[in-house]
């Protein structure tokens, strides 16, 4: 049924793109055809299930009936309902819209904004506001450290060491002597007996994020329980404190806007399990990777690298880059909130599912109102005790906090340890250095630089994903924890805290009227009703811990207390939409254009959007490899992940098994001997562009004798010269475009001339791709689509260097594969068997839909005649794929080599040289070229294309004074083998075009490559007068930092995205 659909998708596609209009009209991605979307929503269903079913009916009904008056049954799941039904509906759905701002309107308006009550009276002191580095008004936004002017008419609202709101004014009547001691409730309800892996199979690493999240919001003053000692606003205070002298504490303050390596601020998360620490040092790590891009790319021009050496112009630089890289650190904070964590609790994650609730959307009431974000938060007591999930801790954890406590109070029985114990022993035990750069935990060590090992982040990291967590459940709290929720049990007692039925009439929630609605366990209901008598005596923490969890079911994979499951969406909601940093101030402007993007999710990433796993590709991609499923569902546990991706059918697009420790660490090759040596010896030094090749051409075997046999013949290599000659000048007439009263023309020579002839060569007159054009008016790709297309393949063949990108590039990758190789065999089908066959007709209609394209019919009949063609399917398939192989991935290389030479010598002081090259050029002669070649070769060792290349040792060698295991990976940096003294002079030698990185295939082939590159430079230096244009669009948008221990240049979209290919320059002539 599938495979039928994706067919007619296909096609529905096909058709579509043909009947598009050649002029987007600015608009670069036109709407589907209503037959696409019609068949998309059908493939949806078939893959999710169904929206709606009849079943779902009596939620409906309940809600309908009961939702203004006695409030909804919970039991009847019509939460879980709506949430599967926008899941499950297409995403531009106009009826899962309006449900969806129906229900983030419902769960804000859960809790009152400003709250309607407080423990104490709130001291309306004058907020910390902005520091003395920015005593001056700045023109980006910022959070503060202490959490004031996030609502700016009441400055206060949700500051550190102010008041927790109380939700809910309790009116039971009940004397504190009559409640049962905490000691034997906690005995009687909440002790494990037994553990009980989690349903729904989340891991304890979830738990441990859980906690961030926790600490974020809520730190109980332990002398006046009343006040909360941090903001209330998820700004990732445990990494960065909630007092200018915690923040000042973490940060270096020398111009870059960097951290102290793998510190964090707050020290009570010292004393929570380990992976808790871990994820801190993987948000500090990824702080400081956010502010050095930010310095790198330094999108506005006004910072300067190294940093000013004027104290007050290195302190300005510094603030600022700080203040961005907390807002893009915190976003993706925010991210991980909404994509992981609330994935999980709805079973999104589980189900394959990459849509999500988004409560920071913009949106208008029915009265057309504005529905209000960013108006701020004060957390409550209420959530304080229902965020106490002690029962969910693993064996794992459980087992470390036994190991502590057992420290801490010199081996004493946990059922023996009092409050007044704990306390005494927190003031003593619990009581770090000053300095955060001395921390530690678990008994890790921190190097020369004060970071600590990667492979230790990584074990602990992987041994909280490979943990299951403990279901929720009445008596499932470790009995080590007792003391704790004998705490949390006389907290809420001490701040006259509501009861559990009070606090469901606040939420909507019918209110139980029985102990055993509440929990039908029977030994848990009896026990409750003996300690409290009637259901409305039953205390909020406790009533809230021992409640009966519900199964796992779509939309529903926490599984906690029906209570707690309602609740936590609603507090969710109003702790992310009441962040004006995470709504309305969450710009490109004050994050940077780059900063913007680079902590938005993408669904396509093999994690269903998941934004945790990019962060441990990033940070630590030897230990967390393409594809793991480790780092793809970190909040999952591996084995039943696996169980539930069989069931989508993508199991064996991951590995499950725990990724295996990297043999050493990288290798880098700087000096020109080291890396030829590493280039030219491949069996030694292995690439891995055969396998990319592999995976994205499906295994289909790749022949690239049999194509060099016709593609580097005299004949061919000629017509490609013509080819591509022609094509350059014919885009250069085509592009340029004129100024207002003036006889001079400008043109983009990066994006419409350079980058897009190798596409009209291999479009034309080697794979036979229907290019849509003014001639070509019903063909299906746009020229820029398919240099978009071929970009991704060379990507991810020959620069995959960033694994949280490796997934992405892969699947697009296969996908262009997979239609260019079909467009290949097409072709060979119609040559060799004629229309008379069944694939014969269908290509004829084919191509009469969208405008025959038959100019690489002599490259195929010359491949035919060479290889000696037998006709089956398998010969199909591997000279299609071959052909794909040898042109499609080095044509954006090819480019790239191109820009880097015109860029070159369009400076002022390379006129001469320029001419120069225009008049050897001109004669058109081998000898002309070969004085041309050497002007190119000299360019590209001043200004490489590709900045380094990665190999891994066969074998156990030598690399300079390095020892090479088999296995371990090696770097090499061309940039810096090429400014080495001892590499050759290129103007006085020919090059070897793979010590610039580039394989030896299509377009970068020598006898092609030394004969088209002297063509294209004619033509475009041959414009009279040429030049840069004035300011940035003159230049290259590139920027130059370290990665994995080389020189790595980077270029930048117009939207100011990274990429791996230049993007854009723009000359003038006359």
């Amino acid at each position: 049924m599938t495979s039928i659909l994706h067919s007619i998708h296909n096609g529905a596609s096909f058709i579509s793109a043909a009947n598009a209009p050649v002029d987007t009209d600015g608009n670069p991605r036109p709407l589907p055809s209503l037959l696409t979307r019609t068949v998309d929503d059908i493939e949806q269903e078939v893959k999710n299930g169904p929206a709606f079913t009849l079943a779902d009916v009596p939620a409906y009904v309940d809600a309908a009936k009961n939702l203004s008056t006695v409030g909804l049954d919970d039991r009847k799941f019509l939460l879980e309902k709506l949430l599967t039904l926008m899941s499950r509906l297409p995403k531009d759905s106009q009826f899962s819209a309006h449900i969806q701002q129906f229900v983030i309107n419902l769960l804000y308006k859960d809790l009152p904004h400003p709250p309607s009550g407080y423990l104490s009276i709130p001291q309306h002191i004058l907020p910390a506001g902005i520091n003395s580095v920015n005593a001056q008004p700045v023109s980006y936004a910022f959070r503060s450290a202490d959490g004031s002017n996030y609502n700016t008419l009441i400055p206060t609202l949700g500051q550190a060491r102010m008041p927790y709101a109380r939700s809910v004014p309790s009116t039971t009547c009940l004397s504190p002597s009559a409640l049962p001691s905490a000691e034997l409730v906690f005995d009687t309800l909440l002790k494990r007996d037994k553990f009980v892996p989690h349903p729904g199979g989340i891991s304890s690493l979830f738990f441990a994020f859980a906690d961030l999240v926790i600490h974020s919001i809520f730190n109980t003053n332990p002398r006046d329980w009343t006040q909360n000692d941090v903001s209330s606003y998820l700004d990732l205070s445990p990494l960065y404190g909630s007092s200018q002298a915690d923040v000042d504490k973490v940060r270096r303050k020398n111009g870059t806007g960097r951290l102290w390596d793998d510190v964090f601020a707050d020290s009570r998360l010292l004393f929570m399990p380990p992976s808790v620490c871990a994820l801190l040092v993987i948000l500090n790590r990824n702080h400081n990777y956010i502010a050095d891009k930010l310095l790198s790319i330094n999108e506005n021009g006004t910072f300067t690298n190294p940093p000013p050496t004027d104290d007050a112009k290195r302190i300005a630089q510094d603030e600022e880059i700080f203040q961005r890289a907390r807002l893009v650190n915190s976003g993706y904070f925010m991210q991980i909130i909404l994509r992981d964590y609330v994935g999980a609790i709805l079973g999104l994650i589980r189900d394959g599912s990459s849509w999500r609730l988004d409560p920071l959307m913009n949106m208008r009431d029915l009265d057309h109102e504005v529905a209000p974000r960013g108006e701020g938060n004060v957390v409550s007591i209420e959530f304080n005790l229902l965020y106490r999930w002690h029962a969910t801790v693993s064996e794992h954890d459980t087992k470390w906090t036994e190991e502590e406590f057992s420290r801490m109070f010199q081996g004493k029985d946990p059922a023996t340890i009092t409050v007044p114990d704990f306390i005494k022993a927190a003031r003593t035990y619990m009581n770090p250095p000053a300095d955060v750069k001395q921390w530690t935990f678990d008994g890790l060590k921190r190097d020369d630089h004060g970071r600590f090992a990667d492979a230790d982040i990584a074990r602990i990291l992987q041994d909280a994903t490979a943990a299951s967590s403990s279901a929720f459940k009445a008596r499932g709290t470790p009995e080590v924890l007792r003391v704790i929720e004998l705490l949390s049990i006389e907290q809420a007692r001490a701040w006259g805290t509501c009861s559990l039925n009070e606090f469901r009439k606040f939420m909507g929630l019918k209110p139980y009227a029985t102990f055993e609605e509440w929990n039908p366990n029977k030994e848990i209901y009896t026990a409750a009703e003996a300690l409290y008598h009637d259901i409305d005596n039953l205390e909020l923490h406790v009533g809230l811990q021992a409640e009966e969890a519900k199964v796992p079911m779509a939309g529903a994979g926490l599984c906690p207390g029906y209570t707690i499951s309602r609740a936590i969406l609603a507090d969710a909601v109003c702790l992310t939409r009441g962040d004006r940093f995470l709504t309305t101030d969450m710009t490109p402007f004050n994050l940077t254009n780059w900063g913007y993007q680079d902590c938005q999710a993408d669904d396509k990433d093999g994690a269903f959007g998941g934004m945790l796993s990019k962060l441990l590709f990033r940070h630590l991609p030897a230990y967390y490899p393409a594809g793991s499923g480790y780092g793809h569902f970190p909040f999952m546990v591996p084995e039943t992940m696996k169980g539930f991706a069989q069931k989508l059918d993508i199991a064996d697009d991951y590995t499950w098994s725990r990724p295996p420790v990297p043999v050493g660490p990288i290798v880098v090759a700087k000096t020109y001997e080291e890396v030829t040596d590493v280039l030219r010896d491949t069996k030694t030094f292995g690439s891995n562009v055969g396998t990319q090749l592999a995976t994205l051409t499906r295994g289909v075997g790749i022949d690239p004798v049999s194509i060099e046999k016709v593609l580097l013949s005299d004949i061919q290599v000629s017509k490609t010269v013509q080819s591509l000659a022609n094509s350059t000048a014919l885009l250069i007439s085509q592009k340029s475009l004129g100024y207002s009263g003036s006889k001079g023309k400008y043109v983009d020579v990066v994006k419409d001339i350079i980058n897009l002839a190798p596409v009209h060569w291999i479009a034309n007159e080697i794979i036979g791709l229907p290019m849509k054009s003014v001639d070509n008016v019903h063909g299906v790709y746009r020229e820029q689509e398919l240099y978009s297309m071929f970009a991704n393949v060379s990507n991810y063949v020959y620069l995959d260097t960033d694994v949280t990108r490796d997934w992405h590039l892969r699947e697009r990758g296969r996908k262009v594969a997979d239609r260019l190789i079909q467009y290949s065999k097409a072709h060979l089908i119609q040559l060799t068997r004629g229309n008379f066959n069944l694939k014969g007709i269908s290509e004829s209609v084919i191509r009469y839909a969208v405008a025959k394209n038959d100019h690489s019919d002599p490259f195929y009949k010359s491949l035919i005649t060479a290889v000696n063609y037998h006709d089956n399917e398998r010969t199909l398939e591997k000279l299609a794929g071959s052909v794909f192989a040898e042109v499609v991935p080095t044509a954006p290389l090819f480019s790239h080599a191109v820009v880097h030479v015109v860029n070159h010598y369009l400076d002022d002081d390379k006129r001469d040289q320029r001419a120069k090259i225009v008049q050897a050029a001109a004669a058109n002669t081998a000898e002309g070229d070969k004085e041309v070649m050497k002007y190119v070769y000299q360019a590209l060792r001043s200004d490489p294309p590709v900045s380094s290349v990665s190999r891994t040792a066969n074998v156990a060698t030598t690399l300079g004074t390095n020892r090479v295991v088999k296995g371990q990976r090696v770097v090499s940096s061309i940039i810096e083998a090429d400014s080495d003294p001892s590499a050759p002079d290129y103007s006085e030698s020919r090059s070897d075009l793979g010590l610039f990185g580039l394989d030896h295939k299509g377009l970068l082939a020598p006898q092609v490559f030394e004969r088209v590159v002297p063509r294209i430079l004619h033509t475009i230096f041959s414009l009279p007068n040429l030049c840069r244009t004035p300011g940035k669009s003159g230049q290259l948008n590139r920027y130059t930092q370290t990665v994995d221990g080389v020189p790595q240049q980077t270029y930048i979209t117009f939207n100011g995205e990274p990429t791996a290919f230049p993007t854009s320059l723009i000359v003038q002539y006359d």
